[in-house]
């Protein structure tokens, strides 16, 4: 649907970052000409992915105002979908990141077919209620628990989807949808919406750690998406084997289990466990493992930043968020700013991360495959 050049993908990951902007501002922060500045303006506002803002700007507070230019949500919309095994959720989301629809449906049968029946009239259902302009529907975007294999379109699954061994992710889900799909895996999509609209919206380095019924995460490096040489960075939960206590939601599941206790979604942890003894035993041994694992991320990375979110209870997270506090102590030879740890805003919205995939694949300036010269639209 869009084809952008390299320095249109600049202009709108500056506006994305900013806000709006007056021209002025864009030709110096990009470093470009003010012929190429109007070539590259007229085609965006030609195309309704930026508009004119209200408000008019000045440089610095001096001199006459002049129009300043922002985002148009109305410019391009995407679809995201997301599951895990307790629920599914699908948005439409727009260019500013704003959820205009949205469904939510609890899951009992993890089967690929099952999930399926539900998300494709789902799929087209939500953006019927969204009330957009369907021909700037970018893609959809969808993702789901598991880290890639060998095999590109082969995804190893959680034990829930266990049974989805023969699914290709470039083959299977396209059928079901109206629009091209493209597949990250929770904590890569997510990680894309915390660089958008989230803690990562003006880093350049940050890291995230997602807590589920597993641990993933997402690493970014000079405003992209880090993949590693098989798509699988960012996989924390590897340090962890599942043959020892760890922390995630599943071991902690397990606890509760081995207390008697039954639990059947995640969401079912309310603060009312707070003081329960299996409770607090597994959050001081989860702070403590992911304390170690916060360090080897700052040590490894050097990040600006290490965002905790998931599917875990918002008030655990915030509990091991409180207790790793600022990652003070990184030894003694290190001299340097820790990074900060930070609670995620976004857990709620996973399928706003789903959206975000093919937005940040059309759209973003580290995923132009094309030349990069200065001056070029």
């Amino acid at each position: 649907m869009i084809n952008l050049g390299y320095n249109e993908r600049r202009l709108i990951e500056m506006l994305r970052g900013r806000g709006s902007m007056s021209r002025t501002e864009l030709a110096r922060d990009m470093d470009v000409s003010a012929p190429t500045l109007t070539r590259l303006t007229s085609s965006l506002l030609e195309a309704g992915m930026i508009r004119e803002a209200d408000e008019a700007r000045t440089a610095g507070g001096r001199g006459k105002p002049s129009t300043a230019l922002e985002l148009d949500p109305d410019g391009l919309f995407t679809l995201g979908i997301y599951f895990n095994p307790d629920d599914l959720r699908i948005c439409v989301a727009d260019l500013n990141g704003q959820i205009r629809a949205e469904i939510r449906q609890d899951l009992q049968d993890h089967s690929f077919q099952h999930i399926m029946s539900i998300a494709e009239p789902a799929a087209r259902e939500v953006v019927l209620k969204a009330k957009v302009d369907t021909s700037r529907i970018l893609g959809c975007g969808l993702s789901f628990p598991g880290h890639f294999s060998r095999n590109p379109g082969h995804v190893f699954q959680i034990p829930q989807f266990a049974s989805w061994h023969d699914v290709d992710v470039d083959r299977d889900f396209q059928p079901f949808f109206d629009y091209p799909v493209h597949h990250e895996n929770d904590g890569k999509a997510v990680i894309l919406s915390e660089l958008y609209y989230g803690v990562g919206r003006n880093l350049a380095n940050f890291a995230m750690i997602w807590l589920t019924y597993g641990i993933g995460g997402g690493v970014v490096v000079q405003r992209h998406l880090y993949r590693g040489s098989n798509r699988n960075a960012g996989e924390f939960g590897g340090l962890f084997p599942k043959s020892h206590h760890r922390p995630s939601g599943q071991d902690l599941c397990n606890q509760l289990a081995s207390g008697g206790i039954t639990i059947n979604r995640l969401c079912e942890i309310d603060e009312s466990y707070a003081d329960h003894p299996k409770v607090t035993e597994w959050l001081g041994r989860a702070t403590d493992q992911l304390r170690a694992l916060a360090l080897t991320v700052a040590r490894t990375l050097d990040p600006s930043a290490i965002v905790f979110g998931g599917s875990l209870p918002d008030w655990l997270i915030g509990e091991i968020v409180k207790r790793l506090g600022s990652l003070e102590s990184l030894g003694e030879d290190f001299f340097v700013e820790p990074p900060e740890i930070r609670k995620s805003g976004l857990s709620e919205v996973p399928h706003l991360g789903a959206a975000t995939i093919p937005l940040y694949r059309a759209t973003t300036p580290s995923y132009y495959s094309g030349r990069a010269l200065k001056g070029w639209a």
